[in-house]
C-alpha cells in the first residue's frame, strides 16, 4: 500500500511552505537595510497606504470608550482647547493663515492640516490621537503631559474649529490678528 497525500494536504503543505518563504524573504528584506526610512525621502506609496489604514483600523477600533464631558462644546472649552492647539500643536499643524513651522517640513509623513474646513475631527477620535499619540510620526502621547480635560478641549476646539477663519482663530487664541497674517516667502 503506498503513502497517498490528499489533496487538501497538499494545499496546506503548500501554503505553509509559500508562507514561511514569504515571511523569510519580508525579514531578509527588512534587515537588509534596502528600504530606505530616512525621512527626507519621499514616502513609499505602498508603505504609506498601509500605515494610513492601519492608523485609521486602530483609531476606529480603541478610540471612542472614554465619554466626553457633558459641556465639551462649551464656549470656555473651545477657547481653552484653541489655546492649547496654539501652544502645541500649532508648530507642526499649522493655523489658519500661518504655514506650520520648519519643523513640520521634515516630518514624514507631513502632519495633516487639521483646521482644513474639509476635516471631520471627530470629538473622541481626536481625543485619543491626541492622548496617545501615533507610533511611526511625530505625533506625540499628550497623555503623559496634559489632563484628560484639557484633551477634550483640544478636541473640542478640533471640532469647532474647522474651516476657522484667521480673525476667528485670532479671537478664541487671544492672539493678534497680525500673527495670523501670511508670512512672507
Amino acid at each position: 500500500m503506498s503513502a497517498r497525500c490528499s489533496t487538501p494536504a497538499i494545499v496546506a503543505i503548500t501554503v505553509a511552505t509559500f508562507s514561511v518563504l514569504l515571511a523569510a524573504a519580508g525579514a531578509l528584506y527588512a534587515w537588509s537595510g534596502l528600504y530606505d526610512v530616512s525621512a527626507s525621502s519621499p514616502d513609499n506609496p505602498l508603505v504609506a497606504w498601509a500605515l494610513h489604514g492601519t492608523y485609521e483600523a486602530s483609531l476606529h477600533r480603541h478610540a471612542g470608550r472614554d465619554t466626553p464631558p457633558a459641556d465639551l462644546m462649551s464656549l470656555a472649552n473651545i477657547r481653552a482647547g484653541a489655546q492649547l492647539y496654539e501652544s502645541t500643536c500649532a508648530v507642526c499643524h499649522g493655523a489658519p493663515g500661518r504655514d506650520p513651522s520648519p519643523i513640520a517640513s521634515g516630518l514624514r509623513p507631513a502632519p495633516p492640516a487639521l483646521l482644513a474646513a474639509t476635516r471631520r475631527n471627530k470629538p473622541v477620535l481626536m481625543f485619543w490621537a491626541i492622548k496617545h499619540g501615533v507610533n511611526m510620526t511625530a505625533m506625540p502621547a499628550f497623555g503623559n503631559t496634559q489632563s484628560d480635560e484639557r484633551i477634550w478641549q483640544a478636541a473640542a476646539f478640533l471640532f469647532h474649529a474647522r474651516g476657522i477663519s484667521p480673525q476667528a482663530y485670532a479671537a478664541l487664541t487671544g492672539e493678534s490678528e497680525s500673527k495670523t497674517a501670511p508670512q512672507p516667502h
